[in-house]
């Protein structure tokens, strides 16, 4: 009978250990190629979806407006959010960093601008992405305040191509997102995306953590990205949706 009553106890837990294999994932953009939420795919949510495979846990992603995530996190209603940082206020159990941003000020190389910190930005036409003069810092907002040739775009696949027509001067994106729409057959098809382009490395990278709501879910998602990266995984997952663009010689970063 003791034996029985064990067997019985252990057929209840199975439903909930299994359930709690399954994450809800937060998902607060969708911006390729970091996330591509057309089928679930990208850089960023590859390497999150792996490291946590490497666990035994399985990701039902969702996608929600920016603002919304720390909400359905503090509520319960995700167990994890991307795209986090420790200094977003958001009470969490935040992971080793599993990917890096980087925003350049991309101008072309036959333009032959001096680009080396933010306010030489000053003088010049400007496309950024939305929110920019939130994110990037006191000194960019202020420049960007001070330019009357400064612009916002939400639609980053319009970057590129005011870039390569000559009708801004200077870009402000992530190297990897405006490469992604820079070398799409749709801006190859408009412009001659061919030209060499200067990346000036006026802005800091930035490092981006999952955010857990139970510390032993993010022990395990750390313990996955390790594995990830040891076995060359993690590498062959960058590789995969970076593009490389025409750079002038000497330029690379």
């Amino acid at each position: 009978m003791r034996r029985l009553l064990a067997i019985l106890a252990l057929l209840q837990l199975v439903p909930a250990m299994a359930a709690a294999d399954e994450l809800v994932l937060a998902v607060g953009h969708s911006v390729p190629p970091y996330v591509i939420a057309e089928n679930w795919s990208g850089l960023e949510y590859d390497v999150v979806r792996e490291a946590l495979a490497l666990e035994g846990h399985t990701v039902k992603p969702r996608l929600m407006a920016l603002a919304r995530v720390p909400k359905e996190l503090e509520a319960g209603l995700a167990d994890a959010a991307m795209t986090m940082r420790p200094d977003s206020g958001v009470q969490a159990f935040y992971s080793d960093s599993h990917v890096t941003y980087r925003n350049f000020a991309i101008t072309l190389a036959d333009r032959d601008f001096t680009i080396n910190r933010v306010e030489d930005l000053a003088g010049h036409s400007v496309v950024a992405f939305q929110n920019a003069a939130k994110y990037l810092g006191p000194a960019f907002a202020a420049t960007a305040a001070g330019n009357s040739h400064y612009r916002e775009e939400a639609g980053q696949a319009l970057q590129p191509l005011l870039l390569f027509l000559g009708r801004t001067d200077v870009v402000v994106a992530d190297r990897n997102i405006f490469g992604w729409f820079a070398t799409s057959p749709e801006v190859e098809a408009k412009v001659d995306a061919r030209q060499r382009l200067r990346f000036h490395p006026i802005f800091p990278p930035t490092d981006y953590f999952v955010a857990f709501r139970d510390q032993a879910l993010r022990d395990s998602f750390n313990r996955g990205l390790k594995r990830l990266k040891e076995s060359g995984e993690y590498r062959r997952i960058l590789d995969r949706y970076v593009r490389y663009l025409r750079e002038e010689d000497g330029l690379r970063h």
